[in-house]
Order: structure tokens, then C-alpha cells, then sequence
């Protein structure tokens, strides 16, 4: 290619090796490509090994306490075994023992397995401190949802293939871990309608749901939504239905109807409890879609929807993957 030079190979084999020394720094023990990270961890094959002298500690305890629904946590972790296939996993709900684990039809095993749960998350232990495995201890830093159970975090040692449980963390929750959260948009049947689609933890034995919106600073009207969900018998069969299943809440869908093209309304979830109080989302807004044929040269009209899918893409993969 005209006016590209390759970098002289002493420059080359330099950033090469940078590259390999911030991957290996940073725990990164295995880069498979087209490979979830999270299918990696062999959680059927845990077994205890629970060590007095390790410890996690994961604060705060209580999320959310203005209404977020995404807060970071710390997590310190102190192991005098310390090593570098030392990993931290995250666990929801919080009990992830054997007591938990469903009865399997078929399964003819003596023993049911340590762990039932997969995690949602995890990190080597020594992700942002190379001295860990001298030193046995370490902070880690996570990203949590209100994913609608509560959390904990396990200290494994043998690697992701074979993990030795160490300890268990105190369990940490968001303060309302039903609420309303991550609506998203989708057009309706028509130009003018917009579908509005969030989760809860709120079944209709509970709660009705709905949709409070309005041309934006105008008076606010209310639609209905209906509500969905499956369960673990729904499912083909494992790990669907065994380790690899979590509760998925409630899925609720209201249609916003006769909007004005193109423009800017503001909606917000809610969920009017049997004893007459209320339960909010925060607000959001989107602007309605053009009438069919128009034309708009508004370049900001363009930004803004790119930004609101960039938003909307990287909460889903927080939703579906939680991946590292």
C-alpha cells in the first residue's frame, strides 16, 4: 500500500513483546478466538477444599441505594496458598451449594455435584496486581447488574479445568432487586407505535405493569403491558436445566400508540403494587419515527440514534453475557 512503511524489525519484535507481557500481566491465561470465556470453567468438576487461611471480602454490600441498577463492587481477596491459577467467580444467586442443585430425570450419580450454579463473571486473581501470587493479596474490581437475585464471590484454585473451592464471600444485593430495569425499544405493527419491552421481578400476582409516557414537559398518559416468562422445565435439557440455568424474571411489553412523527417523548416503567404503592424505573425518552416518506437532514437526529443503540448494544451484553 502507497505511503506505508513497515516498522524495522527491532521495533516489530518490541511491540510484540509488549503485547504478550500486558496479556500475560494481566491474567490472561487462555485467548481463544470464537470461544465464550465463561465455557472454559469445568464448574461440574469443583470440589471442596475450603482453606482457613484464604478470605473474600466484597464491598459494598447494598447496591443501588439512589435507584441504580449497575454499581462497581470490590473484592479483596487474601490467600497465604496464593497462586497464579487463582481465580475469582461470581455467583447469582448467592447460594450456589448442592442444596440448590434440581433433580436431574436419568441422572444415576451417587453424589450430586459441590457447585449447581455457573458463574456470571470471572477474574484471575491476579487481573490487576502481578505480585498476588508473592504477596496473597489482592483487590478486584467488578461491574454488577440488578440481575433480580443476590451475589457472592468464590476464591478457586486449580484453573478454570479443575477448580478447588477455597472461600466464600459475604453476600452482597441491590436494595430492590425486583425493580424495574434495561428497557428496550423495538417499532411496532405501525410507523406511529412504539413497543416497549423491560424486566422485573414483579409477576402480575404482584403488580401491574405499565408504561407512563407523554410528549416530552406534556401531560403523561399510561398503557397497560402484558407479561411473559418461562422456566427451567422449558428448557431442552442440560446445562440449560441444571448448572447453566438462572431465573430469567419477568418480561413485560406495553405499546406506545398515535406518536407524533419525529418527535421527543419521555416515558418510565412502572408497577402499581396490590396495596396501592408504586415502584419507578428512572425516565427515559427516544424520539418517534418519521412519517413514511419524510426526509431528515438532521444530522443530530442521526447521533442521537446512533448513541442510544451504542447504549442499548453494550447493555445487552451485560444482560445476556456478563462477560469479562
Amino acid at each position: 500500500m502507497r505511503g506505508f512503511s513497515p516498522p524495522p524489525p527491532p521495533l516489530l519484535l518490541l511491540l510484540v513483546v509488549a503485547v504478550l507481557w500486558t496479556t500475560v500481566a494481566a491474567g490472561d491465561h487462555r485467548v481463544l478466538a470464537g470461544v465464550q470465556p465463561l465455557s472454559l470453567i469445568g464448574i461440574h468438576r469443583a470440589v471442596s477444599g475450603l482453606d482457613g487461611s484464604a478470605s473474600v471480602k466484597a464491598s459494598p454490600s447494598l447496591l443501588g441505594l439512589q435507584g441504580e441498577d449497575l454499581e462497581w463492587i470490590n473484592v479483596e481477596i487474601q490467600s497465604l496458598n496464593a497462586s497464579q491459577d487463582d481465580w475469582i467467580g461470581v455467583f447469582s444467586p448467592a447460594n450456589f451449594n448442592s442444596s440448590t442443585c434440581p433433580a436431574e430425570p436419568g441422572n444415576t450419580r451417587q453424589e450430586k455435584p459441590l457447585i449447581c450454579s455457573a458463574p456470571i463473571k470471572y477474574q484471575y486473581a491476579n487481573y490487576s496486581n502481578a505480585c498476588y501470587t508473592n504477596r496473597g493479596i489482592t483487590t478486584l474490581r467488578f461491574q454488577l447488574i440488578n440481575q433480580r437475585s443476590d451475589f457472592s464471590f468464590a476464591l478457586f484454585s486449580g484453573g478454570l479445568e479443575n477448580p478447588k473451592l477455597l472461600a466464600v464471600s459475604n453476600v452482597v444485593s441491590f436494595a430492590n432487586p425486583k425493580a424495574p430495569v434495561y428497557p428496550r425499544l423495538s417499532q411496532g405493527k405501525t410507523w406511529n407505535e412504539m413497543a416497549v419491552t423491560w424486566t422485573s421481578g414483579y409477576d402480575i400476582d404482584e403488580a401491574l405493569p405499565f408504561v407512563e409516557w407523554g410528549l416530552k414537559n406534556r401531560h403523561q398518559t399510561r398503557s397497560p403491558a402484558g407479561t411473559l416468562t418461562f422456566s427451567r422445565n422449558d428448557m431442552c435439557g442440560a446445562p440449560a436445566r441444571t448448572f447453566g440455568w438462572r431465573d430469567p424474571g419477568y418480561i413485560h411489553t406495553s405499546f406506545l400508540k398515535e406518536l407524533w412523527p419525529n418527535a421527543e417523548y419521555t416515558y418510565k416503567l412502572g408497577h402499581q403494587l396490590f396495596d396501592g404503592t408504586y415502584v419507578w424505573s428512572k425516565t427515559y425518552s427516544f424520539r418517534a419515527s418519521p412519517y413514511p416518506g419524510q426526509i431528515l437532514c438532521n444530522k443530530s437526529s442521526f447521533l442521537e440514534i446512533w448513541e442510544r443503540q451504542s447504549e442499548m448494544v453494550q447493555m445487552n451484553m451485560q444482560i445476556t453475557s456478563q462477560a469479562l
